[in-house]
């Protein structure tokens, strides 16, 4: 998996942690064969940007979850690399 490309973002990307399940998230689409329309169609329009442990995030926004960088894509969180990615 190649590394996120908005590096800027990806360098300021703050550590979320991981996932409470008591806590509102966005689904994390982390199989690259599972459907990402039919992600979007289980979540509906609920809104613009996605949710992590509670927080809202803009759309495009990355995060990083232990060392998975985590980008929001239309209200779902899509694994955009990992922190040894950006590694010399």
């Amino acid at each position: 998996m190649s590394a996120p490309s908005n590096t800027v973002k990806v360098e300021h990307a703050p550590q979320v942690g991981t996932v409470d399940a008591e806590r509102r998230s966005s689904p994390i689409q982390t199989d690259p064969t599972q459907s990402f329309e039919l992600m979007r169609e289980q979540i509906g329009d609920e809104s613009a940007g996605c949710y992590f442990n509670d927080l809202r995030y803009d759309e495009g926004s990355v995060v990083l979850s232990g060392r998975t960088y985590l980008r929001c894509e239309q209200g779902i969180w899509v694994e955009a690399g990992t922190t040894g990615d950006l590694s010399p």
